[in-house]
């Protein structure tokens, strides 16, 4: 189609205009469209060439189409660079609005990066935009950061790292005179403005050595100059300043050069004394926000930079530290306060060095007023939070700031920093009660909380106290809350102290019996008591009985994830009775669990098509399988000695198969998908314990599956796949192991007749089916590698299934599933097994054999256009290493095979090439350039010619150009 000028100032109306969202995607979508044509650029040239006669949206959407243009479509000027080049200098001249200029400025420096026949191109544009220094500053500022960015072009790395050194090398020294003689001409009366100076020399440090940097006076002396001079009457020059100060501290990391350092050190010092006042006269440190957001860069800047130094000498740089400290801890914008976490994590990992134990010494007054200054930050505001949105914010930043606390704990120790909240709330118990905060008191509690990584369970001194304090705390859902997670986070610690354990658990079961059904404090007290269970089984195992008791007690008040974790918890306990009481204790459990569970199928069966009631059943079926997270079978091997559980566990199959044979059952999601989890836990745990009851489940699974298609079923039939394919852990009858391998191939078809039937359009509707199918065929192939790899029918069919689906999932993990089963599969065809076998130390021939003859004679082209073809549509980016990593295996494979010939695999490539939108000479012969890679066993050039290749095809053709 032709496009007129017209066409687009109606779309860019459109778009910001009040029609429906459906006109406006249309109107987004033309001009996309619009930008990738060839008209694009004598129409965008026109619309600049009119300047104030046309609206000035749309002059910026044409200059910023002219800039994707050159980035994505410069192929499409062939012959026509020189003109294109003159009228992009004039339009630069001509024009004086900032964001035309900066896009003409984009675009002239990736033209002068790309366009390699031009010699001396930012001479002849310094030379052309001379006269117009504002211009030449914007261009100046621009080109250093395109040169960081070899993805805007279509040159390979030799040539993009060649031409940009060609490009800066030559006028750099050239640019710091210029800057040099901005400075006299730049102020408020003058067209030159400092940022302006300020800003271009940012983009420029990084060309030089920093040492080189640090000695061209008059532009250091300018940076400071201004951040003592401009901040009240000059906030842009004072912000381009401390941006530009940031980066020159940031290139000093590497710098040794102790007396350099301390030169900015000192000037550093000298900026904090003079913007900020002394911190005993400041009532409210509110006022002064905008100055430490400021200040707190730079100096987090240059802690992290000079961190080595910091470390290596507290003589010198201790104040550095302590002005970092009053930045963290008196800055009211948190947002700014997190700002510094990273330096007080990397002063700590230097600090706990043995090396470093004097210095450690020296900076712990700093870490243990810092400790109190989180705090302070912890406190909850008296006033609620005007959104949930900053209430949720609020709160991961105070586990960020948690984690701060734990670098704290690990410099100052365990008794220095427990002992400080431990103050405060020995302070605040002093206060009159009526008067009393929640508030300060759940912020020493919630650090209590958070150091507890940091503190060993042989801490005696301090602990004790403070356990003893906080069982008696007043009562408040706040408080007991707070206390309730303090006490779960430190259940290894009370294991090795019993003597508190019962006023602990007290305080926990206490929590279940408040009157208000706190949803919040339900929810912390089955946390704590599935922590105590599984960190205190053995103390616990005596009072196992009433642990039950209390479960079923709080039963109707609590929520389902609750009663979850609490016999998750309750499993560990079970467990750890001995063999004599061990089934006592789970029949304890069972019996009023089975009683329950009864119930609940007897009233799905008076109501199976009541949605409630289906997830009452499959809630209750899911405490079975927590009940079992901990159990363990009594012996190793059944010759051992009986599985005391296996009648319950029998007993849970009859009442499971009698569920999937109720009409409805069987189909029923919830309850398949609860029972098919429960079935995979108890096989994964008591594997060839269950061999009574395996046919039964086995047939179940077959005829399930054939009736319904659910995915569950096939799920399922992994678990059983590798627990009895799995000779090498378990001792498997050779007839055991090859029924359950007729059964994986029973399950294989019938998968594979459904998927005969579904319409390709339609895959994707049916991920979760195809996941659980390649999930069970890596469990086949890990498994039964011997008789998989040799049955060629089904491997071909399973290939052909898998290049069905790749290019048509939208769903991360299932295709990348497809990927790693096709990736295993070709991993057979080389000499080296994939896995660890005692069986197998090189893959037989006759393996290899039909792996080559399937991936790669019959099914090798196949293979690389879907996966290309994938690669460019449907698939993640965090998907692309192990795509790509398919290909160079399939590439590697076919070349090895036919004589360390790649022309097969050049062919494959050419043919997917045809599959995709245009692709120019150039790139196409960048890609094709792997053969020789290929021949030289260059493994790593051909997987990173495949990445930039997908990576510059999805920057031209399907990425978004508009307004990018």
């Amino acid at each position: 189609m032709a496009y007129q000028i017209e066409d687009v100032k109606q779309a860019l109306q459109c778009i910001s205009s009040n029609v429906r969202q459906e006109e406006k995607n249309s109107a987004l979508q033309f001009l996309e469209q619009f930008q990738k044509t060839v008209d694009a650029w004598q129409l965008c040239h026109t619309v600049l060439s009119r300047g104030k006669l046309e609206p000035l949206d749309v002059q910026i959407f044409a200059s910023q189409t002219l800039r994707n243009k050159v980035t994505y479509d410069l192929n499409q000027l062939e012959g026509n660079l020189e003109p294109f080049k003159q009228s992009m200098l004039q339009l630069l001249v001509q024009h004086s609005n900032k964001l035309i200029i900066t896009q003409l400025s984009v675009t002239m420096a990736r033209l002068s990066i790309q366009y390699l026949e031009w010699r001396n191109p930012i001479g002849e544009i310094i030379t052309v935009l001379n006269p117009y220094p504002v211009k030449l500053l914007c261009f100046l500022k621009i080109l250093p950061e395109e040169t960081l960015d070899m993805k805007s072009t279509p040159l390979s790395e030799d040539e993009f790292k060649s031409r940009t050194h060609e490009l800066i090398n030559q006028i750099a020294e050239d640019v710091l005179n210029f800057l040099i003689s901005c400075i006299d001409v730049a102020g408020e009366e003058s067209e030159v403005k400092l940022e302006q100076v300020l800003n271009c020399l940012s983009t420029w440090i990084y060309e030089f050595p920093i040492e080189q940097m640090l000695t061209v006076t008059p532009l250091i002396n300018m940076v400071f100059q201004a951040l003592f001079e401009s901040y009240t009457d000059y906030p842009d020059t004072f912000e381009a300043a401390v941006e530009c100060l940031s980066v020159l501290l940031r290139e000093t990391r590497d710098v040794a050069n102790v007396e350099m350092i301390k030169m900015l050190y000192d000037q550093l010092m000298l900026l904090q004394s003079k913007l900020l006042p002394p911190i005993e006269t400041v009532q409210d440190w509110s006022e002064y926000e905008d100055m430490m957001d400021a200040l707190t860069r730079l100096f987090v800047e240059a802690g992290e930079s000079w961190c080595v130094f910091i470390g290596k000498d507290p003589q010198t740089f201790k104040p550095l530290v302590q002005v970092i400290l009053l930045l963290t801890c008196k800055n009211t914008d948190l947002d700014v306060v997190k700002y510094t976490f990273p330096f007080w994590f990397n002063l700590k990992q230097m600090l706990v060095l043995a090396r470093y134990s004097q210095q450690k010494q020296q900076y712990q007054d700093i870490y243990v007023q810092l400790i109190n200054g989180i705090i302070m930050h912890l406190e909850y505001p008296e006033e609620s939070f005007p959104n949930k949105e900053d209430e949720d914010k609020y709160r991961e930043f105070r586990y960020d700031m948690g984690d701060v606390l734990k670098d704290c704990t690990a410099v100052v120790g365990p008794i220095k920093a427990l002992t400080q909240p431990f103050q405060m709330i020995e302070a605040n118990l002093a206060q009159d009660v009526s008067t009393m905060q929640w508030q300060k008191l759940e912020a020493p509690l919630f650090s209590l909380r958070t150091m507890g990584q940091e503190i060993p369970t042989t801490e005696n001194t301090i602990l004790p106290q403070i356990f003893q304090i906080l069982c008696n705390l007043p009562e408040h859902p706040k408080i007991r809350y707070a206390v309730t997670l303090v006490l779960g986070r430190y259940t290894e610690w009370t294991n090795k102290h019993p003597e508190l354990l019962e006023m602990e658990l007290n305080y926990i079961f206490n929590g279940f019996q408040t009157t208000n059904n706190d949803a919040d404090l339900f929810t912390a007290s089955s946390h704590a008591l599935m922590y105590f269970c599984q960190d205190c089984s053995s103390l616990l195992s005596n009072y196992v009985e009433q642990l039950i008791d209390f479960t079923w007690k709080i039963e109707p008040v609590v929520d389902m994830m609750c009663m979850f974790e609490v016999c998750q918890g309750l499993s560990s306990v079970i467990n750890e009775q001995p063999i004599e009481t061990f089934t006592q204790a789970f029949e304890l459990f069972s019996k009023p669990h089975s009683e329950r569970l009864q119930r609940a199928v007897e009233s799905w069966k008076a109501h199976p098509t009541d949605k409630d009631a289906s997830v009452r059943l499959a809630d209750l079926i899911d405490l079975t399988f927590a009940i079992f997270e901990s159990l363990r079978p009594r012996y190793e091997y059944p010759s051992q000695g009986a599985e005391p559980l296996l009648p319950y566990i029998e007993s849970i199959w009859n009442l499971a198969s009698d569920l999937l044979n109720y009409e409805g059952g069987a189909t029923n999601t919830i309850i398949v998908e609860r029972i098919m989890k429960l079935l995979r836990r108890l096989f994964e745990k008591y594997h060839i314990f269950l061999e009574s009851i395996l046919p039964m489940v086995v047939e179940m699974l077959a005829q399930n599956y054939a009736k319904t298609g659910l995915g569950s079923y096939l799920w399922c039939s992994g678990s059983l796949i590798y627990v009895f394919g799995d000779d090498e852990s378990y001792p498997i009858p050779p007839e055991l192991k090859q029924a359950v391998w007729c059964f994986a191939c029973s399950q294989c078809e019938t998968f594979l007749n459904n998927f005969s039937k579904i319409n390709p359009s339609e895959i994707d509707m049916y991920f979760e089916n195809v996941q659980d199918f390649f999930l069970m065929v890596l469990d086949i192939i890990m498994f039964y590698p011997k008789q998989f790899i040799t049955t060629t029918e089904l491997v071909g069919s399973v290939v052909d299934c898998a290049l069905q689906c790749l290019d048509k999932l939208s769903n991360f993990d299932c295709y990348i599933t497809v990927i790693r089963c096709l990736d295993e599969i070709l991993s057979w065809g080389y000499e080296a097994p994939p896995i660890s076998t005692m069986e197998i130390d090189i893959v037989p021939v006759e393996w290899r054999a039909n792996v080559l003859n399937i991936m790669v004679l019959q099914k090798g082209s196949q293979v690389v256009s879907v996966t290309i073809c994938g690669l460019t549509s449907n698939l993640n980016s965090n998907a692309h290493p192990e795509a790509i990593g398919l290909l160079v295996k399939l590439f590697k494979l076919a070349t090895e095979a036919n004589n360390n010939d790649p022309s097969i695999c050049m062919q494959w490539l050419s043919d997917s090439l045809g599959i995709l939108r245009p692709v120019s000479a150039n790139e196409k012969n960048k890609l094709m350039s792997i053969g020789s890679a290929l021949i030289q066993k260059d493994y790593r050039r051909v997987r990173n010619n495949i990445k930039d290749f997908i990576g510059w095809y999805l920057r031209k053709h399907v990425s978004p150009r508009l307004y990018k």
